[in-house]
């Protein structure tokens, strides 16, 4: 018995620690690291899996690091390889989160979809509620923010415990902000920031923080909602967290400059620009890069606010790339979900043939005719599943070409178009012109008459505005409530003809048919590339400097882009709605 007590001791040390470092992985940096250098050293007394468990807090100790590729690969053979159900639901769930990180957005929904499927299989509350922490962190990063709501409601009517409900909440909230529902400013939201807090889970707290924020600003209380993000950015910051110190500072560059504050604003937004390893096309960049462009147009300096369009429209793609490929992504992983369905029915339906055609050798008078009747199912069962395939990808198609609301090319597809329709006019030596339009007060349609109202105005727009196109013109939806036309073989002048039309077409679009009396208009900003020659994205900075005129000059009205004009006037920022990123929070919850 004395020989074997040294190894008994280092087991039951060894399965503390394993306990103790998995609680504070994402609480306690230093002591989770501490932990796992022990787990080290004491390895060679584990059991396997216990030493399967100790390799997964090493891929999450890896991807804290930022070594996401191999962390990426030894968690995939993990989920693999290990039969033990928690460590393998948990290996998935790492692996769909670092997908996300490095934009392998299929990867991660493949393994996500797999993950999901041992869920009832897990008797641990903790690490099965971690699990819906995860698809709904992810969901709500893919921008399908009615599955976000579903897990995290899923969880928190299962009594999580209060870590799991603080991450529950995070996602709850940002789900409801993405689907434009009321968040609640009651003290329920405040009892969430407060219960993260005491947890000790710090970036989902002030990811709260910034929902409610927002929330604020867009309820006119601007200079409230800048009291409350400047309160947290000191603890924003000292996490070392560059996405949501990124998001911090874009909303108070936005805020201030909304405020008028320029010099404040334009310090924010240089901030976010400077942070390290922050992807290009993430929103606090572009929204940074935009109150940047509006500072300089504001002081009349042209050639820098140029400069920092042209950024800030190359963020702006780069940025709605990426949607349009986490949007792809979704829809390929359920398409590859209805092909695995389908499948299984046609394996099962071949399975029904074999024993048939067994049944028919034992009855020689009938062969003939139930060959034939089976025969006829299965070419039928391929043809319906051959259609079904073809409509999906037809599908996914105009959903990447496409606004769902207004049915007009969408803001990536009416570039594409622009940019082909302008090479072939300069080769042909043949004039284009752009029009750029944006609907007047359109919050006040959506404060006062509902979201619903709005999206009725804005399909009401679309359908006024396509009478007015020729064949051969691109119509699209290039914003919230900004539309453009590309006119092809039109001249200036013809081009304000067809803009007078349509702005007195929008002019008359009767609100009262939805509930709502107030007016609708529109600001027209006309450009042609005698003036502004054939780059698409000068066209429509010089388009968009001719709109703010209209803007300025009284709205619901056409102007035409002037090379030697006063000095303009700073332009009114539009805000966004900010999708707090979510992967590393879930990564800490998997």
């Amino acid at each position: 018995m004395g020989i074997l007590l040294p190894s008994l001791v280092l087991a039951s040390e060894f399965s503390e620690l394993l306990h103790r470092a998995d609680a504070v992985r994402s609480s306690d940096r230093a002591a989770f690291d501490k932990s796992l250098a022990r787990l080290e050293a004491l390895k060679g007394e584990a059991n396997a899996v216990e030493r399967a468990h100790l390799e997964l807090l090493l891929n999450y100790q890896k991807v804290i690091r930022g070594d996401y590729q191999s962390a990426l690969g030894s968690a995939s053979v993990m989920f693999d390889q290990v039969q033990e159900p928690q460590l393998k639901y948990r290996s998935g769930l790492l692996v769909a989160n670092i997908a996300a990180l490095t934009r392998e957005f299929s990867l991660g929904l493949r393994f996500l979809e797999s993950a999901l499927e041992l869920r009832e299989k897990i008797h641990d509350a903790d690490i099965r509620h971690g699990g819906d922490v995860v698809a709904g962190n992810l969901y709500n990063q893919y921008g399908q923010y009615a599955l976000g709501l579903e897990h995290a409601e899923r969880l928190l009517s299962d009594a999580p415990s209060a870590r799991n409900r603080c991450f529950a909440d995070k996602v709850r909230f940002e789900a409801m902000s993405g689907l434009g529902h009321l968040v609640e400013t009651r003290p329920h939201i405040l009892t969430s920031i407060a219960r993260c807090s005491e947890q000790g889970e710090v970036l989902s707290a002030n990811a709260i923080r910034s929902v409610l924020a927002q929330r604020w600003a867009a309820n006119g209380k601007v200079r409230q909602a800048i009291a409350f993000l400047e309160a947290s950015l000191p603890e924003v910051e000292a996490t070392g967290y560059t996405r949501l110190i990124g998001e911090y500072r874009a909303l108070l560059a936005t805020y201030q400059l909304e405020l008028g504050n320029e010099k404040t604003a334009e310090m924010h937004a240089v901030a976010v620009t400077e942070l390290k390893g922050q992807d290009s096309g993430s929103l606090p960049n572009v929204m940074a890069r935009h109150v940047l462009y509006r500072v300089a147009l504001g002081r009349g300096d042209t050639r820098a606010a140029l400069n920092e369009y042209r950024l800030y429209a190359e963020a702006d793609k780069a940025r709605l790339d990426d949607i349009k490929a986490r949007e792809y992504a979704f829809q390929l992983s359920r398409h590859e979900v209805a092909q695995k369905n389908q499948s299984i029915e046609l394996l099962k339906s071949q399975n029904q043939l074999l024993r048939l055609e067994q049944e028919v050798a034992h009855k020689e008078q009938s062969n003939s005719q139930l060959m034939i009747a089976l025969l006829f199912v299965l070419a039928s069962s391929l043809g319906y599943w051959g259609w079904r395939g073809r409509r999906m990808h037809r599908t996914l198609r105009q959903l990447a070409q496409t606004d769902s609301l207004t049915g007009l090319a969408n803001r990536r597809h009416f570039r594409a178009q622009s940019e082909a329709l302008l090479a072939q006019a300069r080769q042909r030596g043949r004039p284009m012109s752009l029009l750029l339009f944006d609907l007047d007060h359109f919050k006040q349609i959506n404060d006062q008459c509902g979201h619903a109202t709005g999206d009725w105005v804005l399909k009401e727009v679309a359908r006024v505005g396509r009478v007015h196109c020729r064949p051969g013109d691109v119509f699209g939806r290039i914003g919230g409530e900004e539309f453009a036309v590309a006119l092809v073989d039109c001249d200036l002048g013809d081009a304000e003809i067809i803009a007078e039309r349509m702005r007195e077409a929008i002019a008359v679009i009767d609100g009262r048919a939805s509930g709502c009396p107030l007016p609708v208009s529109a600001s027209v900003g006309c450009v042609a590339t005698s003036v502004s020659g054939h780059e698409y994205e000068t066209l429509v900075a010089h388009a968009d400097a001719a709109m703010y005129r209209s803007k300025v000059g009284g709205r619901n009205r056409i102007s035409r882009y002037q090379t030697a004009s006063a000095t303009p006037v700073p332009v009114p920022v539009r805000i966004e709605s900010v999708p707090v990123a979510a992967a590393p929070e879930a990564m800490r919850a998997s």
